[in-house]
């Protein structure tokens, strides 16, 4: 099983002299048609992989795109690729041409990366290792295409759970948690986010941040928002960032008569450093379990409500879990959090402990362990 595998191997890759260790050919396959936390998930690892001697690394990436640009600026080699949709047959020539050279390890970073490398495996065979990370809980529509994943890195065990249950076999899959890029996140200043939310320093703000796209379920947190602010009239909610939901959901602000409780300020910028400002962070995500944003909030000491898949549970500190799609339930769980000012003391420092227990260094060394044991299985390394 992947897990035993890795750690029987773990103790033997510290030993090994960096200096005697061969090169690690790795190419990071990014598609840039996921949510944008994902590129900045795959510009995080690579930043912390380059620090490592022995680490060689190439990107592959949506040309144009950030992460383009900021393995550019690490002085990474970079593959451009001219990717319009899933499988597009230029991406595919592209990486072709690349693909073809001996690679130790092709992690590939989203579900149209995956699907572009099997078909170009299927096509020409390949003799590099293939990583690949699922960073959503829900369930998989084909699990083929990750059954010929060498190894699978879910970012929870939701995300584990769901791929199981596709039918991937448990041995092949490795929890790897999201990590948290703590510039900007140690140095809170006050007012920033409160001051866009138009909230005052004695009302309790709840908040969102993330794009107002489809894969988030900002409608379950203003109809929960519509029976909190009927208990608390000193609650103001604020959903943070923009995206083609924005209109549906000032609709939904309308209809239930929210104007002056619940705002979308739209995107605010040095949101991250101003996380402290929010007195509760709630996630509607419909695909993660416990996202970047989360995380971060977390780590500024923020406690959370999300919702969470399947039996409703989440496997993390300082996270309130409620069943999606249950504004209800949602607005109970914000409830207890304005009712009982210990219980929010207490969440904020497991979830601030959580959070720093999951920084970037531990998700980098996490997943080069991954790439050793994959990559050299023969080596014991």
């Amino acid at each position: 099983p992947a897990g035993a595998y890795l750690a029987a191997h773990d103790e033997r890759i510290r030993a090994e002299s960096i200096l005697t260790r061969p090169p690690l050919r790795v190419l990071h396959v990014e598609s840039g048609h996921e949510w944008r936390l994902t590129r900045n998930q795959v510009a995080l690892l690579v930043d912390g992989l380059r620090r490592v001697p022995h680490v060689r690394q190439t990107v592959a990436t949506l040309e144009r795109s950030r992460l383009e640009r900021s393995s550019r600026d690490m002085g990474l080699p970079v593959i451009s690729l001219p990717w319009s949709v899933g499988a597009d047959p230029r991406a595919l020539r592209t990486l072709a041409r690349h693909a073809r050279r001996r690679w130790d390890v092709v992690h590939v970073h989203d579900t149209h990366a995956l699907r572009l490398m099997t078909y170009l495996a299927a096509l020409e065979g390949s003799g590099s290792r293939v990583v690949a990370t699922r960073r959503t809980v829900a369930p998989t529509r084909s699990a083929w295409k990750w059954r010929r994943a060498h190894l699978i890195l879910a970012v929870s065990e939701s995300a584990r759970d769901a791929l199981i249950a596709a039918g991937v076999e448990r041995g092949r899959i490795y929890v790897v948690p999201e990590g948290v890029d703590a510039e900007g996140l140690e140095e809170q200043q006050k007012k920033v986010l409160r001051a866009a939310a138009g909230a005052t320093a004695d009302q309790f703000l709840i908040a969102s941040l993330a794009a107002l796209g489809p894969d988030r379920d900002h409608a379950t947190l203003i109809r929960a928002a519509s029976l909190v602010v009927r208990d608390y009239p000193n609650a103001r909610f604020a959903i943070f960032g923009d995206g083609p939901e924005r209109g549906r959901l000032e609709s939904l602000i309308d209809k239930f008569d929210l104007e002056g409780w619940v705002c979308l300020p739209g995107f605010v910028e040095g949101a991250r450093s101003s996380l402290a400002d929010i007195d509760l962070f709630v996630m509607p995500s419909l695909r993660e379990e416990l996202s970047t944003g989360c995380l971060e909030a977390m780590w500024a000491g923020v406690p959370v409500v999300m919702q969470a898949s399947g039996d409703g549970r989440l496997r993390a500190e300082g996270i309130e879990p409620v069943r999606r799609g249950d504004h209800a339930a949602m607005a109970r769980a914000i409830g207890r959090f304005i009712d009982e000012p210990d219980r929010k003391a207490q969440a904020s420092e497991k979830a601030s402990a959580y959070a720093r227990a999951h920084g970037a260094d531990a998700m980098v060394e996490a997943t080069l362990r991954a790439y050793e044991a994959v990559s050299r299985p023969g080596r014991g390394g």
